[in-house]
């Protein structure tokens, strides 16, 4: 609280003002990317308008122009119905975020920081640091991050798998993008915890054999959905799908060396997650056939 005060984010605090904003997204312009991909998924997943969701990086969340940009992005800051603030070593560092955030703390009003890639919740400092973030490289907390806003908003989010892509490009994004080391210590699991590999993995990272998938599958969904039978049955249809895709092998247009080495690198990067291992060489593939139209 001391140092909201001492930026002085704890005056003209007046969250009962009028705003037709439903959710906020806070965030460095240095984040914008990962705030563009966030947006596009939450926008698909509770079938929002632009105009109930401000971001101002990202085009058509933008504010309004002719706007007096400080004064409503403060009075929309503190009145938006469900607040979000991307936390990273660019945000931690921007006076409007940190001014935003501090605001939004101190009405007592609802806010969720979502932690970028690299960090860890305790990167958080002083107040806010009690409260619980979420990661935006963890499917079930995305996956927790829209359920919590369709119940706060008292609306019917879509299906799981009318956004799958958007999660699965949100998630791709933030465990390949290079992210400062956390100095923050990380205890070696040993109770298999979700983020723990398990011993049969190393069956399924060759670039053909899926000979051991659904057990691999199987343990996989249980880690990410250990309480949720419903979640956890979708898991394990979405990865029982990525893999009979994989199993169709090489595109006709991609050089068989060149197939190879996607093929390997993906399966480095997601031993035990085909929907993801899936999704990368889709991506991957697609650069390829970017470059080699360039030529």
């Amino acid at each position: 609280m001391k140092e909201f005060r001492e930026l002085g984010l704890m005056e003209s605090i007046n969250p009962e003002m009028p705003t037709s904003m439903k959710i906020f997204v806070s965030h460095s312009s240095d984040d914008a990317e990962l705030a563009t991909i966030l947006v596009q998924l939450i926008a698909t997943a509770l079938v929002m308008k632009s105009q109930d969701i401000r971001c101002t990086s990202v085009d058509g969340y933008r504010l309004p122009g002719g706007s007096n940009s400080d004064e409503q992005l403060r009075d929309e800051a503190l009145a938006a119905e469900c607040f979000l603030g991307i936390i990273s070593p660019q945000s931690l560092a921007s006076a409007y975020v940190l001014f935003e955030l501090g605001a939004r703390w101190g009405a007592k009003r609802h806010l969720v920081p979502l932690l970028a890639p690299g960090l860890k919740p305790q990167a958080l400092k002083g107040p806010l640091r009690g409260l619980n973030a979420l990661s935006c490289d963890s499917m079930a907390e995305v996956h927790q991050l829209i359920s919590e806003l369709a119940l706060r908003l008292q609306i019917q989010s879509e299906p799981p798998a009318a956004y799958q892509r958007q999660l699965e490009a949100l998630v791709y994004y933030a465990t390949t993008r290079e992210t400062p080391v956390d100095p923050t210590p990380v205890k070696k699991q040993t109770d298999g915890g979700p983020r723990a590999r398990s011993s049969v993995h190393h069956a399924a990272t060759s670039e053909d054999d899926y000979a051991a998938s659904d057990e691999i599958i199987a343990q996989h969904c249980e880690r990410e959905w250990p309480d949720d039978f419903s979640m956890r049955e979708y898991c394990v249809t979405q990865q029982q799908e990525a893999v009979q895709k994989l199993r169709q092998g090489r595109p006709s247009d991609i050089p068989e060396d060149v197939f190879h080495k996607i093929r390997r690198k993906c399966a480095r990067e997601w031993p035990d997650d085909f929907s993801m291992r899936q999704y990368s060489e889709e991506q991957q593939i697609a650069a390829y056939r970017k470059l080699h139209v360039r030529r």
